[in-house]
């Protein structure tokens, strides 16, 4: 046996007016098969550029490690400012110093005086 409580509220709820569906715009369309395969194109591309500035990065960060004999935390903030001071991304610096151990280039002059500064010749501090 229900209470005369509860079936005035089931009567209220029920007289409440439209429901909240009724009234709601429509949904938007499904994205075609097309648009899927774009979107999940551009992500594994963007995926694939992520994946190659982090070997990058990571490579930078092993050379900077073996020059400074630091930690890779500090390797890695060492890329941070140099990028910050020389306004280029931490990928481009990391491509530079990649390039420049293994031969390929020179290493820009301004990413050579910082790292100049942190890495003084015979292990001094100026």
């Amino acid at each position: 046996m229900s209470s005369p409580t509860l079936s005035r509220h089931r009567v209220r709820a029920h007289h409440a007016g439209p429901s909240p569906t009724a009234s709601a715009a429509p949904l938007p369309a499904a994205p075609s098969d097309a648009e899927r395969a774009a979107a999940l194109e551009a992500e594994v591309g963007q995926l694939r550029a992520a994946m190659a500035s982090r070997a990058a990065i990571e490579q930078a960060k092993g050379i900077l490690m073996l020059l400074t004999s630091c930690t890779e935390q500090v390797a890695f903030d060492l890329l941070v400012h140099i990028s910050g001071h020389t306004h280029r991304k931490v990928r481009a610096v990391a491509e530079a110093i990649t390039a420049s151990a293994t031969g390929t280039a020179a290493l820009p002059p301004d990413v050579r005086g910082i790292l100049r500064d942190a890495c003084p010749p015979g292990g001094r501090r100026s």
